[in-house]
């Protein structure tokens, strides 16, 4: 029977592992001069991996009304929209109160940061539909725009959690 190894000794084997793969960063020593302004900067390691990401849908940037969050449709759809920006960022409001994030999207795998939310108290039905919202947000891992011109958030599962319908042009 294999005994389990101390704590330390994991994470000493972790540390000598990120020192191995250049994880670990050193600070210079006081006594270096720093590098001319114009020095070209180093080259990457050979052995980094390459990361090549895809692009984003654009059907998915823009601003849409949300239509439909966890299976059922929206009572009162009049503040509930969401806005994809060309630059990260996802503004909206789930009905009630306001609700930003920061969003990467890669083709269509959605992955988005905390939500923040204003504080403002709503009747039930509207808190209940923003709570719905939310949760949709949170879930989401795939955005999409399919052949009908709807956005589409999904869970991981592929189930659909919120449906919107577009409000502006598609950008360029």
């Amino acid at each position: 029977m294999r005994m389990p190894q101390p704590h330390y000794r994991r994470y000493g084997l972790i540390a000598c592992l990120a020192g191995l793969l250049g994880a670990c960063a050193t600070a210079p020593a006081p006594s270096a001069a720093p590098a001319p302004a114009s020095a070209p900067s180093p080259p990457a390691p050979l052995n980094a991996p390459a990361r090549i990401a895809a692009a984003p849908d654009p059907k998915v940037l823009g601003l849409w009304k949300i239509e439909q969050a966890r299976a059922a449709p929206l009572l009162h759809k009049l503040n509930a929209r969401l806005a994809f920006g060309s630059d990260g960022k996802l503004s909206g409001n789930g009905g009630c109160n306001n609700v930003s994030s920061v969003y990467t999207l890669e083709a269509n795998q959605l992955e988005l940061g905390p939500l923040v939310t204003s504080r403002k108290a709503c009747g039930d039905a509207l808190m209940e539909q923003e709570d719905r919202v939310l949760t949709a947000l949170e879930r989401a891992r795939v955005a999409r725009v399919p052949a009908h011109g709807l956005l589409e958030l999904l869970d991981a599962d592929g189930t659909v959690l919120l449906r919107g319908s577009r409000l502006e042009a598609q950008p360029q």
